[in-house]
């Protein structure tokens, strides 16, 4: 009887490290694929702007299917125009690609503020715009995640004088929650 506790102990323990591990693995390890952001500067639009313009976005993952956010830019001049929207692009650096999800001025994102402004607010699946050409269809919060987690994706601010973005800066890991300065 005495072995028979032992062995069904040691499977109880077995199975809770299991689970333990999974949910590690889940959120990238250690927590660290849930923390993502981007310093957002107009030397890393493509093409590149000269602004004294900056931001960051600060992003975490929340129970695997939700994105939290934190976007703030400044800086802008009278002469780039107003703020139009912000989004989640889909593509590596240099390369501009799809839209994703809107962080302000568009889907139920709040309007944007003319040359600075910080928002905060969650995105979920139904706000995943695509970008459907790109192989993200709307809805597809997975596909979106894993295209963050890996760096493939960027954060851009587009004003009305520069429709194609002002700034720009490359999601990845590894940035803290303050705001940031961009590549000035």
């Amino acid at each position: 009887m005495r072995k028979l506790a032992m062995v069904v102990s040691l499977l109880a323990a077995t199975g809770l490290l299991l689970v333990v591990a999974a949910a590690l693995a889940d959120r990238g390890g250690n927590g660290r694929g849930n923390n993502l952001g981007a310093n957002l500067s107009g030397y890393q639009e493509t093409p590149a702007e000269s602004t004294p313009g900056h931001g960051s976005l600060r992003v975490r993952v929340v129970g695997g299917n939700t994105i939290h956010y934190t976007l703030h830019y400044e800086g802008f001049e009278a002469a780039e125009g107003s703020t139009l929207f912000a989004h989640i692009h889909f593509g590596q650096r240099g390369v501009a690609g799809g839209v994703a999800a809107f962080l302000c001025g568009g889907g139920d994102k709040p309007p944007c503020t003319p040359t600075e402004g910080t928002f905060e607010g969650d995105i979920d699946a139904a706000d995943v715009v695509g970008p459907n050409g790109q192989g993200i269809a709307p809805g597809e919060m997975v596909e979106l995640l894993r295209a963050m987690r890996k760096g493939l994706t960027y954060a851009n601010v587009h004003t009305t004088l520069n429709s194609a973005g002002l700034i720009r800066g490359q999601i990845d890991r590894g940035h803290g929650h303050g705001r940031g300065r961009g590549n000035r």
